[in-house]
């Protein structure tokens, strides 16, 4: 059955994915654009989703630059952590659903192996925490919720590992420095989006994890970036000490995905596989 949402955020990397994948597939999306609706203006927010009344609210918004959180940290904690009680508000009084995207953060990285939905919260950093923050409100403040999880998202639209490194590489000559000691899921925007569309289509509730498989220290990826280009660089990998980035980020962020595969049932893609989508995209771009 079409639905009626509004989507946060839908200017972004996710957002706009969402967007695109949403109408595809018969739905009506409401996407007020940042500073016209700011998430952390309790009344505009209630305005704006009263005026609307939609059937689902999902926010893709937030402050995702990581070390920025740190130096910036009352913003952090506005748009990613407080900002959600406004949604949650709103979503109560006009009787929807709200779902929100949440981090990999979160976790402080000590476990060995992938971290699952009930596994407890230990953020290291500024995002991490204001990232909880944000979870904590839809939890306690919203009726009716899911959250989905995701990390190291890569694709259309936004600023992103590959770009990044891509960028890089044809600014220096010489090796790339990149860090080995910390590893996780990468996650295709359009894949994300999609299983957003069948969250919402299946009316799944609670916590979820979903990222692509596979998992991969930043110094392997980069790796991978450059054999799918058909490209030779050296790539020297470090630790995150030695990188010197502002915030901490964890040794291990890879989270399961088997929930979220049982209750879709569905077999989620290797990121290697989207990653070469994605490139192919990167290169017919540069192409035109």
């Amino acid at each position: 059955m079409p639905r009626k949402i509004i989507v946060f955020g839908a200017s972004g990397m996710l957002g706009s994915a969402l967007d695109s994948e949403l109408k595809t597939h018969g739905h009506t999306v409401i996407a007020p654009d940042f500073p016209g609706i700011d998430i952390r203006d309790a009344q505009k927010i209630a305005d704006y989703v009263k005026a609307n009344h939609p059937d689902a609210i999902v926010n893709c918004a937030g402050f995702t630059q990581v070390d920025r959180c740190e130096t910036e940290q009352e913003l952090a904690f506005e748009l990613n952590g407080r900002a959600l009680e406004n949604i949650a508000e709103s979503a109560n009084r006009a009787g929807c659903v709200v779902f929100h995207i949440s981090s990999d953060y979160i976790f402080s990285g000590s476990k060995p192996g992938e971290y699952l939905e009930e596994d407890s919260p230990g953020p290291l950093s500024v995002y991490g925490k204001s990232k909880l923050l944000g979870e904590e409100n839809v939890k306690n403040g919203a009726k009716r919720f899911c959250i989905i999880r995701t990390s190291w998202l890569f694709g259309p639209g936004g600023e992103n590992f590959v770009t990044k490194l891509l960028k890089k590489s044809r600014e220096f000559e010489g090796e790339l420095k990149v860090v080995s000691d910390e590893r996780g899921r990468p996650t295709y925007s359009r894949d994300l989006a999609q299983i957003i569309r069948l969250a919402l289509e299946k009316e799944l509730r609670g916590i979820y994890h979903f990222c692509n498989r596979g998992v991969v220290s930043w110094f392997e990826y980069a790796g991978e970036i450059f054999e799918i280009m058909g490209e030779h660089r050296k790539l020297v990998p470090v630790s995150a000490r030695e990188y010197g980035l502002l915030a901490q980020r964890p040794g291990n962020s890879a989270l399961g995905t088997r929930k979220i595969e049982k209750d879709l049932g569905l077999k989620i893609r290797h990121h290697r596989e989207a990653l070469t989508e994605y490139i192919s995209l990167l290169e017919l771009a540069r192409e035109k």
